[in-house]
């Protein structure tokens, strides 16, 4: 016994002295503050969250842990540490406290069994064997609350978990924190896991800095940087491995969230997170403030009055429940008398519906039913022409007013379209599609929507509701706005039901086709948790389709992906995906990225494993080839499943970055920039059944060593290698080249190419104009796109695999006019008698002083001295106005019509022609005479003034 006591003394100073040693490293340390001890490479108390730090691991506040100090200690079951939550300047932080348990332990002598007590692996205290094999002996677990239960003893109903989480509310106004402003704000926040995600809009204030959550006592405990964010009224934002601690605090209505503006520093407007009933049927809201004036008495700047109302409509739509919450109306009054209080429901200024109710001084909430609601009324309500007006009966307190609009929500509203949910039966076609909904205030739903991968023409697209015994319920035709594979436009009359049953992930699109006249995908129409990263109020997600393998996948799965790419180059994806084949457990899907490498050989990185059919986070270490190919648009996304090891779904991914140095002149990552698909772009080109990227570059299947293509705007280019002449008399063709060259010199060390095993990056060049690489010692014409291969230039790849290209050299000539023979020479000679007559020609060589005298117009690269009709967007091709490139500027003039003087029979110009036609013989109309004309009398003009 006196031995125990004497190590634990010894446990206790050793551990003494070994968090002593962790603080004086940290004072040491200057502002860095990191520990003697291997960390987390970005522990969580880095991101705003408070926590301990203890042998290289990170604990949430108020966790408990045996500490391991490793040999010849180990792990000390005899000591208990805690991460104790402490406030130092207004923040809350966590401090690490052990103590010694051992003397806490009970004296057993003897067990009832008549054995002695012994001490089991991984506690501290002896117990007896049966007890202890009856017992769950180990550290304490921290549980959640279950449903119903109140951690603060005032016996009030905590909010109920829905499949997306628990749901919470916040009212915020200047009242808790006494400024006289009528700013106000609503908070709406969703629990899911240990990830808080909020919606926050605000009223009659500028735009918040900073989102602050604090303590009932005020202290700091997460901050949310708003940088970049730039929402109209609207903030979104999410707090990630949220603690124990604190989603206890949520719970117990003791957390609260406040909005940091430029002016205010100590926030404007702050309100207490709590859950509520209404919240898991909201489907409309409105968020209300006061005017500055009352009836019959001057008001100056209220003390933080503000409510929010939560509406629902029944499935009927007959009726409308709602639930009001309101901060200040009562309590900066000093009224202390029961109030009779009018809720109205208004168009305009016309009382559609009221209710009269009595609140108290601590009445903070209503809520009420209004019936009798008409089909207008419905109307009204979907499109934003209803509002909400509180006041009192006596007319003493300030009104509240507001819009109702549909439900705020930064989440997306999506839909992913597969052939495995098509009406009657399952369509397995490998086809897919994907669409993209959101409700605006004057409830427009605007879509768009796109499919692909099928294989006969699209004849309906419409938005509708279950599928029930009495049919099919259409709400609207989407087919309207249809054209090559993608729909895009709004639906503006539903009515409140409708909006309802959109929220409520109960309405879907279907797609019919000629092969398939009724049904050949279909998909539910679903809320996409905010994430964070992903810009998703622009553009389209990236298709998943069995039909984008190669060979295609007959499959009636289907997927979509967001993809976005941030200023440090973090890959941020979120993927959602219907009917995979993932066996009977259904823990065999994966998402990777794929490349191809030079020799066509695939190359993946794995991202994650699907939960629930989809797979979200943050990939920070892409290599550089992963980036260049999706900034190039040929990486795809693949979802493997047990049962196709191989792919089943597949989508292409564009996803233009300038990381590593990847050459891309049409993005700025300081706000990051979303990924798309080639095939949804509008600039990319479909060629052998591949879409190509715009301004990419590819060796074509039917030619893969001596051919290039490019896209550029929508159209493909493809140029044949142009071989320089070998200056040799056996010139040798190697393996991967499309030119002869000459062979090295028998006496040189530079190893022959034509030995090398392969042409990859070990033993080639890589050349960026043609993307290509080359063997050492081969020479070739360079290739700059869109012009072709330049035969006056030549690079040739050196034994150190550099790229030397350098410009033909031309002789010196003695004469004072040199001429080109031919456009296609590269340089001039003097002119002799017997010299020929230079010739135009049609080559598509491009030489190197073209370049430079050629002119830009648009989009497009005109050589000098060539003539066309401007192409102007939203008029088209102009016939009647000729532009002419000349030593690089691009002159444009309108053709000049004579005027019809004395003309019996007039014609109006044909779309195709630029002038009027007059059809008497005897007078001459056409723009050249009259151009000639012209010229003569300014000529004779000039003569005559001389």
């Amino acid at each position: 016994m006196l031995y125990e006591r004497g190590l634990s003394r010894w446990i206790i100073l050793l551990l003494s002295l070994f968090l002593v040693g962790i603080a004086e490293a940290g004072k040491n340390s200057g502002n860095k503050g990191h520990i003697p001890l291997k960390a987390e490479r970005n522990p969580p108390h880095s991101r705003g969250i408070p926590g301990c730090i203890f042998g290289g691991k990170v604990y949430d506040l108020e966790t408990s842990w045996h500490p391991n100090l490793g040999e010849p200690f180990f792990e000390m079951v005899c000591m208990d540490c805690h991460c104790i939550p402490i406030v130092v300047n207004d923040t809350v932080v966590g401090k690490v406290s052990c103590e010694d348990v051992k003397g806490k332990c009970a004296d057993v002598d003897v067990c009832r069994n008549g054995e002695d007590p012994v001490q089991q692996p991984g506690d501290c205290c002896k117990s007896c064997p049966i007890d202890a094999q009856m017992s769950n002996s180990g550290d304490p677990v921290e549980k959640d609350f279950p449903t119903g239960d109140d951690p603060s003893g005032e016996g009030e109903v905590l909010p109920t978990e829905s499949n997306q989480g628990y749901n919470f509310v916040a009212l915020l106004t200047g009242t808790s924190i006494a400024v006289r402003t009528n700013s106000v704000a609503r908070a709406t926040f969703t629990l899911l896991d240990d990830t808080l995600r909020f919606t926050i809009n605000y009223a009659k204030m500028q735009r918040p800095v900073l989102i602050r959550f604090t303590n009932a006592l005020n202290d700091t405990v997460f901050e949310h940087d708003l940088h970049g964010s730039n929402l109209d009224n609207k903030v979104c934002g999410v707090w990630r491995r949220i603690s124990g601690i604190y989603q206890k605090y949520l719970h117990s209505k003791s957390l609260f969230v406040t909005l940091v503006t430029k002016s205010n520093e100590n926030g404007l407007v702050r309100g207490r997170i709590l859950g509520h009933r209404a919240l898991n049927d909201e489907t409309f809201s409105s968020l209300m403030s006061t005017k500055r004036t009352r009836k019959g008495i001057a008001v100056a700047s209220p003390m933080g009055y503000g409510g929010i109302m939560m509406l629902n409509a029944a499935h009927d739509g007959r009726t409308i429940n709602f639930a009001v919450l309101m901060d200040g109306l009562l309590e900066n009054s000093g009224h202390v008398l029961p109030t009779t209080v009018i809720v109205e429901l208004r168009k305009r200024n016309d009382v559609v519906k009221e209710l009269k109710t009595t609140v108290g001084m601590n009445g903070v909430e209503i809520v009420g039913v209004w019936d009798g609601v008409s089909n207008q009324h419905q109307k009204w309500l979907a499109r934003g022409n209803l509002n909400i007006r509180i006041r009192d009966e006596d007319g003493v307190f300030p009104e509240l007013n507001g819009q109702i609009t549909p439900r705020p929500s930064c989440d997306t509203l999506q839909c992913v379209l597969s052939g495995g949910e098509a009406i009657d039966r399952p369509k397995v076609t490998g086809a897919s599609g994907s669409a993209v909904l959101h409700i605006d205030n004057e409830g427009n739903i605007n879509y768009r929507v796109q499919v692909t991968g099928l294989q006969t023409d699209v004849i309906g697209l419409t938005l509708e509701g279950k599928v029930r015994r009495n049919g099919r319920k259409v709400i609207a035709d989407l087919f309207g706005g249809y054209e090559n594979g993608i729909a895009i436009g709004t639906y503006s009359k539903p009515n409140a039901k409708e909006i309802q049953l959109l929220l409520k992930n109960s309405l879907f699109i279907n797609v019919a086709t000629e092969a398939y006249e009724k049904s050949e995908l279909r998909g539910r129409i679903t809320a996409l948790p905010y994430h964070g990263h992903i810009t998703r109020h622009a553009g389209l997600p990236i298709p998943l389709s069995g039909r984008n393998l190669d060979p295609p996948q007959v499959t009636g799965a289907a997927g979509q992906a967001w993809l976005s790419i941030d200023r440090e180059c973090n890959l941020h994806y979120e993927v959602t995906t219907v009917g995979l084949n993932t066996g009977n457990d259904g823990n065999h899907a994966y998402v990777k990225l794929l490349i191809y490498d030079e020799n066509d050989e695939p190359v993946y990185k794995i991202l994650s494993a699907f939960q629930d059919g989809m797979a979200a986070g943050t990939a920070n270490d892409i290599s550089e080839d992963f980036l260049l190919d999706m900034n190039e648009g040929t990486a795809y996304l693949l979802i493997t499943t047990k049962q196709h090891r191989n792919g089943e779904i597949r989508g292409q991914i564009l996803l233009p970055n300038t990381c590593n140095g990847n050459p891309s002149n049409r993005i700025d990552l300081s706000h990051g920039v979303i990924g798309v698909s080639p095939e949804t772009d509008p600039d990319s080109c479909l060629f052998e059944e591949k879409w190509r990227a715009d301004n990419s570059l590819w060796s074509p299947d039917y030619d893969r060593t001596c051919t290039t293509c490019t896209c550029r705007k929508r159209t493909v280019i493809c140029d044949r290698v142009v071989c320089p002449i070998p200056t040799c008399q056996s010139p040798e063709t190697w393996p991967g080249e499309c030119c002869p060259v000459c062979p090295p010199e028998k006496d040189s060390s530079t190893q022959s190419p034509g030995k090398l095993a392969d042409n990859n990056a070990d033993n080639s060049c890589y050349f960026e104009g043609d993307q290509k690489f080359h063997s050492v010692g081969s020479t070739w014409h360079p290739y700059l796109p869109p012009f072709g291969y330049v035969v006056c230039a030549f690079c040739t790849c050196e034994p150190d695999l550099s790229v030397n290209c350098t410009r033909m050299k031309c002789p010196p000539l003695e004469c004072e006019r040199p001429i080109r023979l031919d456009p296609d020479d590269c340089c001039q000679v003097c002119p002799s008698t017997t010299t020929p007559e230079p010739h135009l020609t049609t080559s598509a060589l491009i030489l190197a002083d073209e370049v430079v005298r050629g002119c830009y117009f648009g989009d497009k690269l005109y050589r000098h001295g060539e003539e066309w009709n401007p192409n102007i967007y939203s008029l088209g091709v102009m016939p009647c106005v000729t532009c002419r490139c000349k030593n690089g500027q691009p002159q444009c003039r309108k053709v000049e019509c004579a005027p019809l003087i004395g003309c019996q029979k007039k014609k109006k110009k044909a779309s195709n022609e630029c002038c009027d036609v007059c059809l008497d013989p005897v007078i001459s109309t056409t723009p050249s005479s009259r151009t000639s004309s012209n010229k003569k009398t300014r000529s004779k003009n000039r003569r005559s003034s001389r």
